[in-house]
């Protein structure tokens, strides 16, 4: 830019007052903002002051990955996989790609009420 062409929106810069890198101050975060009005009022009927996006959890899938059925029988991922190999009462799971294996949580129910029956 020309010396001549400076203005307000450009000022000229004198190099003696820049400071080093390390000397920067760190900038203040902005202030925070205050709650919408809508958001009030949805924190009220919540009961807490963070939106809540849904979970997929709140939704029951009719598959259920390793870690899934891995908690609903209370064991590890490994004994799963044991189970599906060892036993061949156990459902087996469905590959859906490579590296993907889901099972039914029908087909898991369906087990789980087998072996209470038999444990009756």
């Amino acid at each position: 830019m020309c010396a001549a062409r400076q203005t307000e929106l450009f000022p000229a810069i004198d190099p003696s007052t820049l400071e080093a890198p390390s000397e920067k101050k760190p900038k203040a975060s902005p202030p925070a903002r205050p709650a919408s009005a809508q958001q009030k009022a949805k924190s009220k009927q919540s009961g807490t002051g963070e939106r809540r996006s849904p979970k997929k959890t709140d939704v029951l899938s009719p598959w259920m990955a390793v870690g899934d059925v891995a908690t609903f029988f209370a064991v590890s991922k490994p004994t799963i996989w044991r189970w599906t190999k060892n036993n061949p009462e156990f459902p087996k799971g469905h590959e859906l790609s490579h590296g993907t294996t889901r099972w039914y949580r029908a087909e898991i129910e369906d087990y789980c009420l087998k072996l209470r029956s038999v444990n009756s």
